[in-house]
């Protein structure tokens, strides 16, 4: 029997969100090195390094270190409590969605 109209209409929005949100998550991390990489390549202004810096401290390496950090501290945490990150990935995405399109703005800007 097939499922009501009422119970597929958000799964298929999540599909929808998850497929947005899945290429840039992969592309992210490799993207947020590149204000690293910018650094050390040398004669840039002063706004320019501070853009990478501001660019680098928002990016994938500090939050995932960040995540990492949290979740050593949270294991004494009950489970029920931990599982509620669980559904967080697609806020993950948004987040890693606006990061990349504001550094391919910045880069392509030049400073």
């Amino acid at each position: 029997m097939p499922a009501p109209a009422s119970s597929l209409k958000p799964d298929v929005l999540r599909i929808v969100m998850w497929s947005v949100a899945l290429p840039v998550l992969g592309v992210w991390p490799f993207l947020s090195a590149m204000p690293a990489f910018t650094l050390m390549g040398g004669g840039l202004s002063t706004l320019a390094i501070s853009i990478n810096i501001v660019m680098l401290m928002t990016g994938f390496w500090p939050l995932i270190a960040a995540v990492i950090v949290f979740a050593f501290v949270r294991t004494g945490a009950p489970l029920e409590t931990r599982a509620l990150f669980k559904e967080r990935g697609l806020l993950l995405g948004v987040y890693a969605g606006v990061w990349t399109a504001l550094y391919v703005i910045i880069a392509f800007a030049n400073p």
